[in-house]
């Protein structure tokens, strides 16, 4: 840090980037300063270091209210909030004029790059399983119009498969899995949970007759669980 003097006013110029967070976790601004105060007629030591300080506490102030893709938005309003007679106005000083410009490093630009693509593409997936995935007509359609020349009976058979097997896994695996999810909540111990999904399994055979339970070359679930034990 250089610090460039006036005969009366004095210019503080901030070479080194100062770090100023803002409302994105784990991103800060990089902060240059060029401030331009005089001294009041009683001064104090360190004056310089104060009015410093004080630009910095402010810029940071107001820093931590944006997210970091509104950098340009930051830098305007620090740089507003830099004119006013609360902050011109200070005991030992007055400031004349004070301004930031605010960056952001290139490793960080990347990584929001990255972000906002891949909030996109989120986006763009939800919108595609509500919207298409979801009708099984809808995604025969797209893949008929993505392949352009009409396919054969069997390509668009394995794709109507395909599309009813996306429909019945959220219809009936989906909540199944979420219902399993909550029992196993209460079964902290892995021997107690193993022992809850056979039970499970064991009750869902009895439930639909499943005759594969009186076959003697496919064990039960209850006798899967001695075997194990054994």
């Amino acid at each position: 840090m250089r610090w460039f003097w006036q005969r009366r006013a004095r210019t503080v110029h901030c070479t080194q980037p100062r770090m100023l967070r803002c409302a994105t976790a784990g991103v800060h601004f990089e902060a240059t300063f060029t401030i331009e105060w005089r001294p009041a007629l009683r001064t104090r030591p360190n004056l310089e270091d104060l009015v410093l300080s004080r630009t910095l506490a402010r810029a940071g102030e107001v820093a931590q209210l944006f997210e970091a893709v509104e950098v340009r938005t930051a830098q305007d309003t620090i740089n507003a909030e830099f004119g006013s007679p609360e902050y011109t106005r200070a005991t030992g000083y007055r400031c004349l004029g004070a301004r930031v410009e605010l960056t952001l490093s290139e490793s960080t630009r990347e990584d929001l790059a990255q972000q906002r693509a891949d909030e996109a593409r989120v986006r763009r997936l939800r919108f595609l399983r509500t919207n298409l995935y979801e009708q099984p007509n809808l995604f025969v359609l797209d893949r008929i119009e993505r392949q352009g020349d009409w396919p054969g009976a069997q390509q668009v058979a394995e794709w109507q498969r395909l599309a009813r097997w996306m429909v019945a896994a959220d219809e009936w695996w989906q909540p199944m899995l979420d219902q399993w999810e909550k029992v196993g909540q209460g079964f902290n111990d892995i021997e107690l949970q193993n022992r809850a999904m056979l039970a499970l399994c064991d009750a869902l055979q009895k439930l639909k007759g499943d005759d594969a339970s009186d076959d003697p070359s496919v064990p039960s679930p209850s006798a899967a669980e001695r075997r194990r034990k054994e």
